[in-house]
């Protein structure tokens, strides 16, 4: 037996068949009857990811490992230097794992458009951003935060339904208007190479709205 990819197929066999273990805990009950076992720093993130999804035997649906997928394209498209051929938006998604079933949450809205038109989605925390900072190029996971520090002056969110018609002109970075036609007021920017925030946090790839432009709309379930 290898010491990473057989590893990997093992432990997760043991993730599913002891949902209680962590994965590292699954890793050290492997390793006292194999001590060689030493799965690569990608197998242990994909890991992580097949226990989040509860080790579902069909995860080929599911809306992390279609986010996942999304990520590799994006890394991969980047590398070359062009944008992703297939972008996933996130309100196109399974609402399965939408921490908006059952909480509170933030909308934000275009401030110069005249008519309630809400951008549905919501800025992504500091946590997450910093996380993606450290850990990947491109997270999408959705969160929910209560606002975000006085230094930073753009909302980060996922990408969005709304946004298609600019991110189908095939760029790597652009402009960003309000998605009711009669406003089409500039709300923000695109960039699939990233940002930098007003607070140093670097988000790639990122789309941003600046909090200047748009109101944010705290909703109550």
């Amino acid at each position: 037996m290898g010491r990473s990819r057989s590893v990997t197929i093992i432990l997760a066999y043991l993730l599913r068949k002891s949902p209680q273990l962590s994965v590292q805990e699954a890793l050290s009950v492997l390793r006292d009857s194999y001590p060689l076992a030493e799965p690569n720093s990608g197998f242990m993130a994909q890991l992580e990811l097949y226990r989040e999804m509860q080790c579902t035997p069909d995860i080929n649906m599911h809306p992390k490992y279609q986010r996942w997928l999304f990520e590799q394209d994006c890394s991969s498209a980047l590398a070359a230097g062009v944008p992703p051929e297939v972008v996933r938006f996130r309100d196109e998604e399974s609402n399965e794992d939408d921490d908006r079933n059952s909480k509170d949450f933030i909308e934000l809205r275009c401030r110069k458009s005249t008519s309630a038109y809400f951008i549905q989605h919501t800025p992504k925390s500091k946590l997450e951003n910093l996380k993606e900072e450290a850990v990947s190029n491109s997270t999408f996971d959705s969160s929910y935060p209560k606002g975000l520090p006085s230094t930073c002056t753009t909302h980060f969110i996922n990408p969005i339904s709304w946004m298609k018609p600019f991110l189908d002109q095939g760029l790597l970075m652009g402009r960003l208007e309000c998605p009711n036609q009669k406003c089409s007021a500039q709300v923000g920017r695109y960039s699939w190479q990233g940002q930098r925030c007003s607070c140093g946090t670097w988000v790639c790839p990122s789309f941003s709205l600046q909090k200047s432009r748009c109101d944010q709309v705290n909703v109550v379930k």
